[in-house]
């Protein structure tokens, strides 16, 4: 099987508005992972924790700097 196209940061940011954080779309990649890590660490953070490991099952349609900010913030959150 030949990756045509990888999940870049743009579709990333998009999935995260899907979940309803409207603001990742004005956001650069860098600044949301402090916004995941906030995300994580909040009343949620088991859905967020779910979510974000349901794109690591995707691992190898990541753009690998998508993948290693998923793997970051997850790395970071508590359980």
């Amino acid at each position: 099987m030949m990756i045509t196209e990888l999940i870049d940061q743009d579709d990333f940011r998009a999935q995260l508005q899907a979940w309803g954080l409207a603001e990742a779309g004005r956001l650069s990649l860098t600044e949301c992972g402090p916004l995941l890590a906030a995300q994580l660490a909040g009343p949620d953070g088991a859905l967020w924790r779910e979510r974000l490991q349901a794109l690591l099952a995707k691992r190898e349609l990541l753009h690998p700097e998508v993948l290693a900010l998923v793997e970051g913030c997850l790395d970071h959150s508590v359980d």
